[in-house]
């Protein structure tokens, strides 16, 4: 896959005169009232810097504080910042996919909203990618974090990579720069609970890093807990490998040995020897202990099922409320999302509101549309996904051939 090129092929620094953007900051908020606007500041003053033409695209996944607020005068002043806001929470990965599929840009460029991802280290991940690659990660150095969720991170991706076989890069972290194709290509594959680090790797992208510094959070605490740690490993772990079954398999094989080896030796015990059966207490501890292996073996092989349950459900992932400097014309990556297709209207609704203009718009206010500036964007973004398909279709006969 060809990397994009930084040209602006012409518009001005908001998306303007038809041309495509050359790079998108894309960011998840959830209940960040404290951080968005020194966010939104040093984004556009770094990216201001680079000179390059740009967008901050922010997708607000139903916070519960005043951060809608907050973003909705952010992007009344400046229409290089655009919104996508949901009706709920809906986690941090249908944000993700949200951005990658609403994002303008030739290139991507991910970090998280609470400032440890400092911006002004962008220009190092745009420099790296120069070098021709299509993913450059921040590796964090002198990262500010927690212990424990250092240590947690760390055992996380040791456990990944040497007992699950999943590949990861270096530094499993959201700060990062992507072409286009890449993320329209994970963004668009069909698994329900994505873990985009580990599909970035599948797709056969060319991963670079770099050092980037890190920084303590800038206000509020951190939503993302021991507890949530856990479940995402969880998740990593059911979506990319199988080897916790062939575990169970293994581990019910050693023990039938053991309890074939154990019967043995009681018999002979008391046929050669002519001793007694051991008492109920190592009988009771041996119930225990098979019972407790089975529970965890019915629970491993039940999320296996619960996920082609949620598969099968098809439900779009997330649903959106409002959308802030968005033109007119829908993005084509959202019409097959069911939750925000058209509905079917009657004669008389269609003529009442060909009679009603509706509301005047309220000044000062940004208006809320849906996507996409014009129709030869469309087109380069559906140029976009005809790469990634075929970048899927290549490695598709790579893993058969």
């Amino acid at each position: 896959m060809s990397a994009p090129s930084d040209s602006p092929s012409g518009g001005t620094p908001d998306g303007g005169g038809g041309g495509r953007l050359s790079y998108s900051v894309v960011v998840p908020v959830f209940n960040e009232e404290g951080n968005v606007e020194a966010l939104a500041a040093r984004v556009v003053a770094t990216m201001e810097a680079v000179g390059a033409s740009f967008e901050l695209l922010l997708v607000d996944d139903g916070s519960s504080d005043g951060t809608p607020e907050v973003l909705r005068r952010v992007a009344s002043r400046d229409g290089r910042v655009r919104v996508v806001r949901f009706t709920r929470n809906y986690g941090q990965e249908a944000a993700v996919e949200a951005l990658y599929l609403n994002a303008r840009g030739r290139w991507l460029i991910q970090m998280d909203g609470d400032l440890q991802h400092p911006p002004e280290e962008i220009p190092r991940l745009i420099a790296k990618k120069d070098e021709g690659y299509d993913v450059v990660y921040g590796v964090r150095q002198k990262r500010q974090d927690a212990l424990f969720r250092v240590a947690a991170s760390r055992a996380m991706q040791w456990t990944m990579r040497s007992m699950m076989e999943i590949e990861l890069p270096d530094d499993v972290s959201t700060f990062r720069l992507m072409s286009a194709p890449i993320a329209r290509l994970v963004a668009a594959l069909p698994e329900r609970r994505k873990f985009f680090s580990a599909l970035l790797v599948w797709s056969g992208a060319r991963i670079g890093t770099v050092p980037v510094s890190h920084a303590p959070r800038h206000a509020g605490e951190s939503h993302y807990g021991f507890t949530k740690l856990l479940n995402h490993t969880f998740d990593l772990i059911v979506g990319f490998s199988s080897k916790p079954l062939r575990y169970i398999g293994t581990l019910g094989f050693v023990f039938a040995l053991v309890g074939l080896g154990m019967g043995v030796w009681v018999i002979a015990r008391k046929l050669l020897w002519d001793y007694g059966m051991m008492g109920w207490p190592s009988l009771f501890a041996a119930v225990v202990i098979l019972g407790g292996m089975q529970l965890i073996a019915t629970s491993v092989i039940g999320e296996y099922i619960a996920r082609i349950y949620v598969q099968a459900q098809a439900r779009p992932l997330y649903n959106v409320a409002e959308r802030l400097n968005f033109d007119p014309v829908q993005a084509e990556d959202e019409l097959h999302r069911a939750s925000l297709g058209p509905v079917p209207a009657s004669a008389a609704s269609i003529r009442q509101q060909a009679d009603d203009p509706g509301p005047a718009p309220v000044p000062g206010r940004p208006q809320v549309s849906d996507a996409i500036p014009d129709r030869q964007q469309a087109d380069e973004l559906r140029s976009d996904r005809q790469q990634a398909d075929d970048h899927a279709v290549r490695l598709a006969k790579g893993a058969t051939s």
